[in-house]
């Protein structure tokens, strides 16, 4: 396996080599490429990308799922949308992208935290009812929810200890339930919005049969991941009776890591599509807006200098 890490070295020389080219004028840049620009240039210079569903096409309904921000030194900042779409864009500037690109993250945080507290708050309000009731009744030996009708002086002694036993192994399961549950909450709680921060990226090349041709290349970041820690009980309708047989009938999320690596395959290019005002190109799953007369992008060939092959 060859191994060529972008480095800051790589991202200098290539940015250099698109300046090069690009001249005083500009005219190769990333929104008016005169050549195709391949994946190490365009992501070398600072330049506003949007990510969707690589299945979909780029139409005006069509969802955005990140906006990734490159600042030109081999860094990425990665910011989820919360609905956004491509109609979204019209009319924006880059820093306008970015600004509503913002405001989306956060949006996606605070929908996130309070889903799972609003969640959790039920779930935990639910069990603490069912718990007190059975220790009430574990307490006074009485039994109700056990029972299920019947009357506890018909049981032998046997089943009496038995029903002791279910009573607190359920109780002892409860109360575990519940003091996780209340330190996932403390924990949303607490838990307060940190911008996306830039972050380093690396190319991977992956050959075709012959090993001499890109068959595609991909794009590895770390990204921010919003996840907290969830409760819910599916049965709103449960009795005490049926968590002693059962148990509760819930699910729960831990809170995952707030950072995590993404990765994006690019395969061919696609053909330049266009919105309302708005040219976009790119790659499937991947674009940015261009001028009219951009020459289109390609992927970078096994032997650019700083990419990982195969």
């Amino acid at each position: 396996m060859k191994k060529r890490r972008l480095t800051a070295a790589a991202v200098a020389t290539a940015c250099l080599l698109t300046l090069t080219l690009a001249g005083c004028g500009g005219t190769d840049d990333i929104k008016s490429a005169r050549e195709p620009l391949a994946v190490s240039q365009a992501f070398g210079q600072e330049s506003v990308w949007v990510q969707y569903n690589e299945n979909d096409a780029i139409e005006k309904d069509g969802e955005i799922d990140r906006i990734l921000v490159f600042d030109g030194n081999g860094n990425v900042t990665a910011y989820q949308c919360n609905g956004a779409t491509f109609a979204d864009l019209n009319g924006l500037s880059d820093d306008e992208i970015v600004e509503m690109a913002k405001e989306q993250d956060k949006e996606i945080f605070d929908t996130k935290r309070q889903d799972a507290l609003d969640s959790t708050s039920k779930a935990i309000e639910r069990m603490q009812s069912i718990y007190d009731t059975l220790k009430e009744e574990y307490d006074s030996g009485t039994y109700t929810s056990g029972l299920r009708g019947s009357a506890l002086s018909d049981l032998s002694s046997a089943d009496v200890e038995q029903l002791t036993s279910i009573y607190s192994q359920v109780l002892s399961d409860l109360e575990s339930t519940l003091n996780a549950a209340n330190d996932g909450q403390t924990a949303t709680e607490s838990a307060t919005y940190q911008e996306p921060q830039a972050q380093p990226y690396t190319l991977h090349i992956e050959t075709d049969s012959t090993g001499n041709n890109t068959q595609s290349e991909t794009i590895s970041f770390d990204a921010p991941s919003y996840s907290f820690y969830k409760v819910q009980v599916d049965d709103e309708e449960q009795t005490p009776a049926d968590v002693l047989t059962w148990g509760i009938k819930g699910s729960s999320t831990e809170a995952g890591d707030a950072i995590r690596n993404e990765s994006i395959e690019l395969f061919s290019p696609v053909n330049k599509q266009t919105v309302y005002d708005m040219t976009f190109a790119g790659f499937s799953g991947l674009a940015t807006i261009v001028n009219d007369d951009h020459a289109g992008f390609t992927l970078d060939t096994p032997d650019t200098e700083g990419i990982e092959v195969d």
